[in-house]
């Protein structure tokens, strides 16, 4: 067996996994695993505590509510 012959075989093996990865990743089967994957950081928002333990949202409308300004800051309307 030649150097240029193993390096062929190499080269097809590797091809053919790259394929047989991409046609799993676009497969239709997967699909709903890889959104609902997409999506988890997006699920586990929590609300910011302050040291209070109180949300950063109630603690800026209270500010805001003692310095007499009547405009809403979490665009609530």
């Amino acid at each position: 067996m030649s150097v240029a012959f193993v390096q062929s075989v190499w080269t097809v093996i590797a091809m053919a996994v790259f394929i047989g990865i991409v046609i799993w990743a676009y497969s239709k089967r997967k699909k709903a695993d890889f959104e609902e994957a997409g999506r988890m950081a997006l699920d586990d928002d929590k609300p910011v505590k302050l040291y209070d333990d109180k949300p950063v949202q109630n603690s800026i409308n209270k500010a805001a509510a003692e310095n007499g300004s009547n405009s809403k800051l979490n665009n609530e309307e």
